[in-house]
């Protein structure tokens, strides 16, 4: 209420000038205050474009000794931001109530869910908070609304993430090859093998070996490992650990004018990293992973 009253206060300043057909710096540095005070409280900007386009009219106006249209946009100025303080008590003064009675029911909501379910709702919750700690009730409270109006969807999620988790436990593979009718010599195979343990660990090899193009030939082999979630239909890999056991390449060059081919060696170095920046994560959709992979392991 109290800052209600400084709203109204500012006003009455700035209609008892224009009353008197003043146009002070006072009156435009109040005017501005005004308008910042407003913005801070989540007043939107189609809310408050027209007295910003009104209070530099008036400062133009001024500059060029037009005290006539100096006049005439603080009528304007008047009329808009009186318009915008309007809204604010309707629209937004008022609103705190609701935005703690939808906050209620997010918390509440909340504790029904566990692992990457409370983690994604907590995302969007946190939002709420931060319009609130800042006094933005009118973005608070739609970013509210839409979070409650979205709970039974979210749950649907979550219902359906529970069923397809115990279907996913075992070891996936998936094997591709690589090969050319116009040059029989390109023949590589391409092998992954995702691990879901039960207990959410997890464990990925890919591979590569063969010709896979006319100049060049690969054999290498990548470990991850981390842990694994479900979120709606979607599997959530979060790699911690990356090595690359292997990677031996070979290149063919032309030589002598086409008459001699050669196969170099281009051996890249191997390592084993930690990952803490989520740069290895992934996800892969549960229909993809049937469509692609066979689960040759299934852990009961």
């Amino acid at each position: 209420m109290k800052k209600w009253l400084a709203v109204l206060a500012g006003a009455a300043f700035i209609v008892s000038m224009v009353a008197s057909c003043g146009v002070s710096d006072s009156m435009l540095d109040n005017a501005d205050q005004q308008l910042k005070m407003l913005k801070s409280k989540g007043v939107p900007d189609s809310v408050i474009s027209q007295p910003l386009v009104h209070l530099y009219q008036i400062r133009e106006a001024k500059r060029k000794s037009a005290w006539g249209e100096a006049r005439e946009a603080a009528k304007l100025l008047k009329k808009e931001l009186l318009r915008a303080e309007v809204y604010y008590q309707h629209k937004i003064a008022n609103l705190k109530p609701a935005v703690d009675s939808l906050k209620t029911v997010i918390r509440n909501t909340r504790l029904n869910y566990t692992g990457l379910a409370l983690k994604r709702f907590d995302s969007l919750s946190a939002i709420v908070d931060s319009f609130s700690k800042i006094d933005w009730l009118l973005q608070s409270y739609a970013k509210a609304k839409e979070i409650v109006g979205s709970i039974a969807t979210f749950n649907a999620d979550v219902d359906r993430a529970k069923k397809l988790r115990d279907s996913i436990p075992g070891e996936w593979v998936c094997t591709q090859l690589d090969k050319s009718t116009e040059n029989k010599d390109v023949n590589a195979v391409t092998k992954k093998i995702f691990t879901f343990e039960k207990n959410g660990k997890a464990k990925f090899i890919e591979s590569k070996k063969g010709q896979s193009g006319p100049y060049l030939r690969e054999d290498w082999q990548f470990v991850s490992t981390g842990t694994w979630e479900v979120a709606g239909d979607t599997i959530h890999l979060f790699v911690r650990h990356f090595a690359a056991v292997r990677q031996q390449f070979e290149r063919l060059f032309i030589l002598e004018g086409g008459k001699k081919k050669e196969w170099r060696k281009e051996p890249k170095p191997t390592y084993d990293s930690a990952i803490t920046d989520g740069s290895q994560d992934r996800f892969v959709a549960y229909t993809d992973l049937k469509e692609d992979f066979e689960q040759t392991k299934k852990f009961k």
